[in-house]
């Protein structure tokens, strides 16, 4: 099943915070094709490439490595988070998040958003929280 992974998601995922486990988990399952965007990678990756956190990037990479598609940003993919934004109340960082998700045919989104959010208004495409998948740990290690 293709799916998209917002930034909290790998955030959480990474600095283990009460969220890593859920996180870990849906990174982990086999039975998924991660589909991300290059807005994605822009909130993620310049500040620990520049303050030289390479064990940081390297996870980061390793989930993009992983993805079988990448959504560059795009005057189309910024018209279509344009529209969303205006139909759902989005942010603009979600509403390119979403479009780039739904371009490629992601049938879910997960966020580290708790649910009520404007995210959750969203129709196109099952939006699930890191929140909603259990008993959150804190504390856990950090992938390698």
């Amino acid at each position: 099943m293709k799916t998209f992974l917002d930034t909290g998601v790998l955030l959480a995922a990474w600095r283990g915070e009460e969220l890593a486990a859920a996180a870990l988990s849906v990174m982990a399952d086999d039975t998924r094709e991660f589909v991300t965007s290059q807005m994605v990678r822009l909130e993620l990756l310049p500040k620990p490439r520049f303050e030289k956190r390479r064990r940081e990037v390297a996870f980061y990479e390793s989930h993009f490595a992983d993805t079988i598609a990448s959504e560059p940003l795009s005057e189309e993919l910024g018209s279509e988070a344009e529209g969303l934004a205006a139909r759902y109340g989005l942010a603009g960082a979600d509403a390119l998040q979403i479009a780039a998700a739904l371009r490629h045919g992601a049938r879910e989104f997960y966020t580290s958003e708790r649910p009520g959010r404007p995210l959750f208004r969203v129709t196109e495409i099952k939006v699930l929280s890191l929140c909603s998948l259990g008993t959150p740990t804190a504390g856990m290690e950090r992938r390698p």
